[in-house]
């Protein structure tokens, strides 16, 4: 299975190219937009609403019948190995952010679904977790649907489970392609347990020495976390403006598309060209790879 995939993490933007794989491949190459996603975790977490989720995880004819609503939806060619796919990585996204929540000092926003940490926390972390920064201090895109699929967490403190416990799942499931998605995990089983309390936030005066080394720590951590994205970066219009070389078959131009991911200081020359340099370089990757 082909799979590579970006985030612009600004607003949780994700798009992923994937392959079938195995013997279903004949669906060929997909590339997930965030509406597409958007649509696959609603579905999916609909199915958990009612009830029509197996115990052991999402069946094959549920990846299926996403497809279908994706197919329809969007007029494309989605089967439900693809689906199968994309859910593991939402799943490993779900984990992560079930660790980040239970950090120590971290503050749960309900109500724009942030994880929220003090400036030199945040600054203080992402200079050892460049990979978290993504998921701290701004709003986590379909937090709503991956809870419902994955499991709600429970309260911070000594009673939270940790994102290891969300991503146990039975090697025979794992083995199979299937996700075991219990709806008990990550949810307390002791109906008596106290609601959970807002945090308070308590405003001192701080020492000039003290803002001093924030306002430090606050710009290397957004230095970093922007080195961390421009070697990385993709331009967003990348798949429109491959989609305009008409003289190429669509598979063609997919390929092509997932060698720029793969090469996003190449991709980034490519945008640079004229209409007809950029067909010279596709049809120079078509005939050296197909």
């Amino acid at each position: 299975m082909f799979s590579q995939s970006l985030v612009g993490w600004t607003e949780m933007e994700s798009v992923e190219v994937t392959a079938a794989s195995g013997s279903s491949g004949r669906a060929g190459i997909i590339v997930w937009t965030n509406s597409m996603t958007k649509t696959m975790l609603g579905f999916l977490a609909g199915l958990v609403a009612d009830g029509k989720r197996t115990s052991s995880g999402f069946r094959d004819v549920h990846h299926r019948q996403c497809a279908a609503v994706l197919n329809e939806q969007f007029k494309l060619s989605v089967i439900g190995d693809q689906v199968k796919n994309h859910l593991k990585k939402w799943r490993k996204i779900w984990g992560r952010v079930a660790n980040l929540k239970n950090l120590s000092g971290a503050l749960w926003d309900e109500d724009t679904c942030t994880i929220r940490l003090s400036e030199e926390h945040y600054a203080g972390h992402c200079m050892t977790h460049k990979a978290d920064a993504p998921f701290l201090n701004t709003p986590i895109e379909h937090y709503h649907a991956m809870a419902s699929i994955y499991g709600t967490m429970g309260a911070k403190g000594q009673n939270a489970r940790s994102g290891n416990d969300l991503l146990s799942i039975d090697l025979e499931d794992e083995e199979n392609g299937e996700v075991n998605t219990s709806p008990n995990v990550g949810e307390s089983c002791d109906p008596k347990a106290p609601p959970k309390k807002k945090a308070k936030i308590k405003h001192v005066v701080e020492d000039p020495l003290v803002i001093t080394l924030k306002d430090g720590f606050k710009l290397v951590a957004e230095a970093l976390v922007k080195s961390s994205r421009d070697d990385d970066d993709i331009p967003d219009d990348l798949w429109d403006v491959i989609s305009t070389l008409l003289d190429f078959q669509e598979e063609h131009l997919a390929h092509y598309y997932a060698h720029l991911v793969d090469n996003p200081k190449t991709a980034r020359a490519f945008m640079k060209l004229t209409q007809i340099n950029k067909s010279v370089w596709v049809s120079r990757y078509v005939k050296k790879n197909f």
